[in-house]
């Protein structure tokens, strides 16, 4: 199995593994405890353009050790990648699916597994190399399915190891599934600048989680208000399948408009 055991390691050995010369910018390092400024600062991304106007803001090391929705939140970006991935493999993207699985063992995990393993977490760094090995080796999708399901399963497992805080679960749920709807949407602004696949793909991840989230939201006793329900609907018509269409099918401001109400409805959840 490959051992990513650096991030210098991760941003040159997984780029020569994957043929994209994008890989290797994908880490800045100057901001102590946080995730990457590609990430925190919406640098490009390579051909991602994961940031900017997209989806993919930052989350500290030291917010996530106290904080619930940040470390929850951390977690939920990663599921949203292997989400993607996934679908992008079954869609025969294998080399689009083995970098989405990469991406956030660099951009997020390396920096938190210190803050994850503190509240009780087991590591899971292998698990995502083997997601990513697989895929770009074009294992049978059978065995890749498994490999995700595997990281799914330990993202799980260290959610449920997330810090405690004042607010209630109902919020904790509310403010991940707001936030989700906000990366979705600015995510899809993003794709709409250019016509990449990653942005897109990105966005769809971040639709799945979201969708994801409104269903933990609802287990946890909250009755979805209408705002959310049309803009989760949106978001799925917005990104129909893993592969890019040739048009965007929703309207931006629409989706903007939408998504900014769902969060307002979302911000009164107690």
């Amino acid at each position: 199995m490959i051992k990513l055991q650096t991030r210098l390691w991760v941003g040159v050995g997984l780029s020569v593994l994957a043929g994209s010369a994008a890989m290797t910018e994908t880490v800045a390092w100057d901001q102590p405890g946080a995730i990457p400024l590609q990430i925190a600062q919406g640098g490009e991304g390579g051909e991602g353009g994961e940031g900017g106007e997209g989806g993919e803001g930052g989350v500290s090391a030291e917010d996530a050790a106290k904080d619930p929705v940040a470390y929850i939140s951390a977690l939920d970006v990663t599921a949203a990648h292997y989400h993607a991935g996934l679908a992008a493999y079954k869609a025969g993207k294998h080399q689009a699916a083995g970098e989405m699985f990469a991406h956030p063992i660099s951009e997020i995990y390396v920096d938190l597994e210190p803050v994850f393993t503190a509240h009780g977490a087991k590591p899971f760094q292998d698990e995502m190399a083997k997601a990513s090995e697989l895929a770009l080796a074009n294992a049978p999708a059978a065995e890749v399915e498994k490999a995700t399901k595997a990281v799914l399963t330990a993202l799980d497992a260290t959610a449920a190891k997330a810090p405690k805080s004042s607010a209630t679960p109902k919020e904790v749920q509310a403010k991940l599934l707001a936030g989700m709807i906000d990366r979705a949407a600015r995510q899809y602004r993003s794709a709409s600048t250019n016509t990449a696949f990653e942005p897109y793909l990105d966005g769809y991840g971040f639709a799945i989680t979201a969708k994801v989230r409104s269903e933990a939201l609802v287990k946890a006793g909250v009755t979805l208000p209408a705002e959310v329900k049309a803009a989760i609907d949106l978001l799925l018509k917005a990104y129909p399948t893993a592969l890019r269409p040739a048009t965007l099918p929703v309207a931006l401001d629409a989706l903007t408009v939408q998504a900014s109400k769902a969060q307002l409805a979302l911000s009164r959840v107690r």
